[in-house]
């Protein structure tokens, strides 16, 4: 085996702590899989007022190396949340071929980290031993069009070198590209250093105008039941009309006759510092050796964290169980555990009590229909393959230690709006189709 290893600082920007370097890692790695990950908290972020622990479950706020075993293709939560989602590394990999026609060793967490920009969703930034850590807001939005003409190139699985989108569309032969064609190994590095580590497999980027900052998720040229852009803001209005804390959003013009959804970066603060993210997935990481949970994921686990690490429980167990009634209703069958996550922020305005300082169950985002009928859930609850219907919620009477009449506000609440989907639907620009399409799937 070869083992190889390499020390990172770890940054961390937040409206509390400033630009701080928090803590050190080495990964090591065994033939290009992470084997053990040795961490530990810097002496003047132990002793910062406002210093929090990066990972409530693993990384306890302490002094001392902690040292996390991993093993087949297991990674720790503050490096895996990190690294890009399925999609990002896709883009890397074309990046890699196209850069020196080499192959992109998606389990090598340091092989990702030297290939990945300064653009990430979260308030970490990982650099190499002295390197000053960069907090990137992505592409600027004027960029939009030529990230995602990339975007899809990556997603057809084409060379994006030599593809042209748009006479693909149009049932045009291809024509081979030249130094200055829009799609080629800068613009995948352009794409790559606007990274996501949230959101799965669905083609996306980061853009921002300076002041509004945004995760640009593209509508697929196949694949795609609906128009999904326009789909998922009318469910992101739905959402908030239920009571939820869910991601703002817009869509986008036309590019090509093509659309995008904008969803407003809720990590990032007016004044650029950031709220330090982590996913459900990652804290309900096996211990010993770092990897996904191979348990059947359900709502009860969330909740579980929640009564754990919530500075606010009551109120962030309610906004669960109102997600659960909602992801139900609209027939969201891909809740997995990456499309929840815990926010670490210092709330400010109103909600700036002490008290309420710390992990948070995030907005909701990633809240789409399936159109298929009877399909398990990716999360379940209690011994269910799928979250409470509003009906079964009131039958229950308590939900997650909820009182009764807090779980009827809830399924009243989530009720009433679904049963408004023509209005969102209509505010969205959801097309006459998809609106009846969606109508069908909703379940009450």
């Amino acid at each position: 085996m070869t083992t190889e290893r390499a020390r990172y600082d770890i940054h961390l920007n937040t409206a509390a702590t400033g630009v701080i370097h928090a803590a050190d890692c080495v990964i090591e790695e065994d033939a290009g899989r992470v084997r053990q990950v040795a961490f530990r908290y810097r002496d003047d972020y132990l002793r910062h007022p406002s210093a929090f622990a990066l990972d409530p479950e693993r990384l306890p706020l302490a002094t001392g190396e902690i040292v996390l075993p991993c093993a087949a293709g297991g990674q720790p939560a503050f490096i895996d949340d990190h690294l890009p989602d399925r999609w990002g590394r896709r883009v890397l990999a074309g990046l890699a071929f196209h850069q020196g026609r080499r192959q992109f060793n998606a389990d090598s967490a340091m092989e990702t980290l030297a290939m990945m920009g300064g653009s990430r969703i979260g308030a970490l930034y990982f650099s190499s031993r002295g390197e000053a850590p960069r907090f990137d807001v992505g592409l600027p939005l004027t960029a939009l069009a030529q990230a995602e003409r990339t975007a899809l190139a990556v997603d057809m699985g084409m060379s994006a070198a030599t593809q042209d989108i748009d006479a693909w569309r149009q049932g045009r032969s291809l024509q081979t590209g030249n130094a200055d064609a829009p799609l080629g190994a800068q613009a995948l590095a352009h794409l790559a250093n606007a990274g996501s580590s949230v959101g799965g497999a669905r083609p996306k980027a980061l853009v921002s105008d300076g002041n509004e900052h945004c995760l640009a998720k593209f509508n697929r040229l196949t694949g795609d039941l609906y128009n999904h852009a326009r789909m998922e803001l009318a469910c992101l209005l739905m959402a908030r009309a239920a009571g939820i804390k869910a991601a703002q959003g817009r869509v986008a013009p036309s590019i090509g006759g093509r659309e995008a959804l904008l969803v407003r970066r809720f990590d990032i603060a007016p004044d650029g510092s950031r709220s330090h993210l982590l996913s459900v997935n990652g804290l309900l990481k096996e211990a010993g050796t770092e990897r996904d949970s191979g348990l059947l994921f359900r709502y009860d686990d969330i909740a579980q964290l929640l009564r754990r690490h919530s500075a606010d429980v009551e109120t962030d167990l309610a906004q669960l169980l109102r997600l659960a009634l909602f992801n139900r209703c609209i027939n969201n069958t891909d809740d997995h555990s990456r499309n929840f996550s815990l926010i670490h922020a210092a709330p400010a305005g109103e909600d700036a009590h002490p008290r309420l300082q710390g992990y948070r169950l995030s907005p909701a985002y990633d809240l789409v229909p399936s159109p298929a009928v009877g399909e398990y859930h990716a999360a379940g609850f209690g011994y269910d393959p799928w979250p409470p219907s509003p009906v079964k919620a009131r039958r229950m009477g308590q939900v997650f230690g909820l009182g009764k009449l807090q779980v009827r506000q809830c399924a009243d609440e989530v009720e009433a709006a679904v049963a408004r989907w023509s209005e969102f639907a209509a505010q969205a620009g959801v097309g006459r189709a998809d609106r009846e399409m969606m109508r069908r799937c909703l379940r009450l």
